[in-house]
């Protein structure tokens, strides 16, 4: 199987082709953010500290070519260029590069935007057709402004590592950065939006998104229901606090997730394992009475399914419509058949990318992440600087 193959033969979705994005941006969320940009056919030129780079380029092995997995994968279809932000020089290459792009996106510690000269305020007084975006930890104001905001000091500040777990057991983080990537999602929709309010207005407009304002939003369901007397949140493992059942249970030989989300399936799923007896109690017919039990239901169910196989159970519960799933780890989900037909991973010298919803199935492919400053001397041409001045941008 290859697992790069599209499938689709639709048009390519690029809508952002012909707008420049200056990324200033370092580690996930801006980055992953950047990318998607370029995915939807923006030209992205990230720039990067001479001699050292994003930091991430180092966080191997293991690597892909030059750079590190990590890295590879998050800045594919970008432009480097090694400029040093404290000189004279560089500053002035980078004000002709703003001049001619669309949307600048940035990362820095609070302040230091502002010390470079590159902050919203001033940047946006000499180029107010920019949209200036901006990706803080904990946002602008308040008492925690200047704190770092790392995705796991986020997930504990904002409550989302409480919930994550098991019950009774320490607390973990998402096994990725999930915080990150949605923050960076969130980017993504207000750059567009400014985009748009822009083909109005003429003028640009400052987007800020931190990565606690984004934990919290999740978790927006779960804040409504305790405060509406639902109880202090917990952990739940891979269960669900008002559905039963719905989590992972150990089979014979690996795991798999099942679930009943009405009355209905619930007696199809007691039927499939033949536990129609077992189950078929009058005060389990409800959720409420399920989920008023929960450890007996899901001890009957637990007895049964770790004899059978990840194989049999999958077969037997989708054949009668009921939701189940085996538990596959991301290099078996990455070579899956649906991956494929998606075209959701792209091949880069036998290591696999994930490409973004939007960017899947394309039968053309951003390209890899770059070298580090592999475009220095291209975007410099373009922007109309004498040679002679590259190697000072990157001294």
């Amino acid at each position: 199987m290859t697992p790069s193959t599209p499938q689709s033969s639709e048009t390519a979705f690029l809508p952002l082709q012909g707008l420049r994005v200056v990324d200033f941006t370092r580690v996930l969320a801006g980055p992953y953010a950047t990318m998607s940009l370029a995915e939807l056919g923006a030209d992205v030129i990230k720039i990067e500290m001479p001699g050292v780079g994003d930091e991430t380029r180092g966080w191997g092995p293991p690597f892909a070519g030059a750079s590190s997995a990590y890295f590879a994968a998050v800045n594919r279809g970008k432009r480097s260029i090694e400029l040093d932000l404290s000189s004279a020089e560089g500053r002035q290459h980078v004000d002709a590069l703003l001049a001619t792009a669309d949307v600048v996106v940035e990362n820095f510690r609070p302040g230091v935007a502002e010390r470079l000269g590159l902050g919203a305020e001033e940047v946006m007084e000499r180029h107010p057709h920019l949209v200036y975006a901006s990706i803080t930890g904990f946002g602008r104001t308040g008492p925690m402004a200047q704190d770092a905001g790392t995705e796991v000091i986020v997930e504990a500040e904002s409550g989302l590592m409480s919930i994550t777990g098991h019950p009774g057991a320490d607390p973990v983080r998402f096994g990725v950065a999930m915080v990150d990537i949605a923050t960076g999602l969130t980017m993504i929709t207000g750059v567009l939006a400014a985009l748009l309010e822009r083909t109005r207005t003429g003028r640009g407009r400052r987007i800020d998104v931190s990565l606690y304002a984004t934990a919290l939003s999740s978790l927006g369901t779960v804040i409504a229901s305790s405060s509406a007397g639902g109880g202090t949140p917990r952990a739940w493992g891979s269960a669900h606090p008002s559905i039963v059942p719905y989590r992972a249970f150990s089979a014979a030989d690996g795991h798999v997730v099942l679930g009943a989300t009405n009355d209905a399936m619930f007696v199809r799923l007691a039927s499939a394992l033949d536990l129609a007896d077992r189950l078929g109690q009058e005060r389990w017919a409800t959720n409420a009475g399920r989920v008023a039990e929960r450890a007996q239901v899901e001890q009957v169910i637990a007895e049964a399914v770790t004899a059978l196989t990840v194989e049999d159970i999958v077969g037997r519960l989708r054949a009668q419509g009921v939701l189940v799933a085996p538990v596959l780890n991301p290099d078996q989900a990455a070579r899956s058949e649906q991956a494929r037909a998606l075209g959701l991973m792209a091949d880069q010298d036998g290591v696999l990318i994930a490409r973004g919803p939007l960017a899947a199935g394309r039968a053309t492919d951003v390209g890899p992440a770059p070298r580090l400053g592999e475009h220095t001397e291209e975007i410099l041409a373009e922007l109309g600087r004498d040679p002679r001045h590259v190697q000072e941008a990157k001294s």
